[in-house]
């Protein structure tokens, strides 16, 4: 990988080495495309993006979207982020050009929220940028970095809290069915539920606090949690309806 490439060049060579690990041509790309809504990535649309073919200039004759990435990305199955950033296929991806090439892992560190911006120190490492933005003194990159990617960590932990509880609902459901409801062990489980839920409900309250869009969850939860007024603002945690707008945890 060189670092004069682009990330269409990146892309086109993972959408190249997808299309082939799956077995199919350009043609039945196109057609899988076709389906999900892009007819213009045609048979013709992905022989120019996957070959990078250049104008006089060098420049590439055909760039990939962000729409495009996202189809392609669909129709083959890939996360979208693993064809921009291919962790385990190459050592550095291209990213601006102040940064020079960097490896994917440190790239996706930085577009899932995880770490800062960095480039390329003197000793090939990576460090954080702490420059300006637009030269103002009161925009410090790194700190606005950790102001706007609150949510992704915010994110992290509901989706951990979120995971507990459907393990420790699942493990009481089970004691219930298994010992019944007065058993040692089904009230065991019940405690872990319990503390499971308000684990849950501390992630839907902080959330809430920063103005972030919940989903929505299982009425037994939520039922119980408002029960256990566990909720800073119950009215803002829904209940999952099938054929709702609102998606279910």
């Amino acid at each position: 990988m060189h670092c004069t490439e682009n990330m269409s060049d990146v892309v086109a060579e993972q959408i190249r080495r997808h299309r082939t690990r799956l077995g199919i041509n350009r043609e039945q790309l196109a057609e899988e495309c076709a389906r999900l809504g892009a007819p213009e990535l045609t048979y013709a649309a992905i022989t120019n993006i996957e070959t990078g073919r250049r104008d006089k200039a060098g420049k590439r004759r055909r760039e990939v979207t962000i729409d495009e990435l996202m189809t392609f990305a669909y129709a083959l199955s890939v996360p979208p982020l693993l064809l921009m950033l291919p962790l385990g296929s190459v050592d550095a991806v291209p990213s601006p050009a102040r940064w020079g090439g960097q490896h994917p892992r440190t790239l996706w560190k930085w577009a899932t929220g995880e770490e800062p911006p960095t480039f390329l120190g003197p000793e090939g490492r990576p460090v954080a940028d702490d420059s300006k933005i637009a030269d103002d003194d009161n925009l410090d990159r790194f700190e606005v970095w950790q102001q706007v990617s609150l949510p992704t960590e915010v994110y992290r932990s509901h989706d951990a809290a979120l995971n507990a509880l459907k393990k420790a609902s699942g493990r009481h459901d089970f004691a219930v069915e298994r010992h019944g409801a007065d058993a040692k062990q089904t009230r065991q489980a019940r405690q872990e539920y319990l503390d499971a839920l308000s684990g849950l409900a501390g992630a839907l309250n902080e959330m809430s606090t920063l103005g972030l869009r919940l989903s929505a969850y299982s009425r037994k939860w939520v039922d119980d949690m408002k029960r256990f007024e566990l909720l800073d603002r119950p009215e803002a945690v829904k209940v999952f309806e099938p054929g709702s707008r609102v998606g279910e945890a």
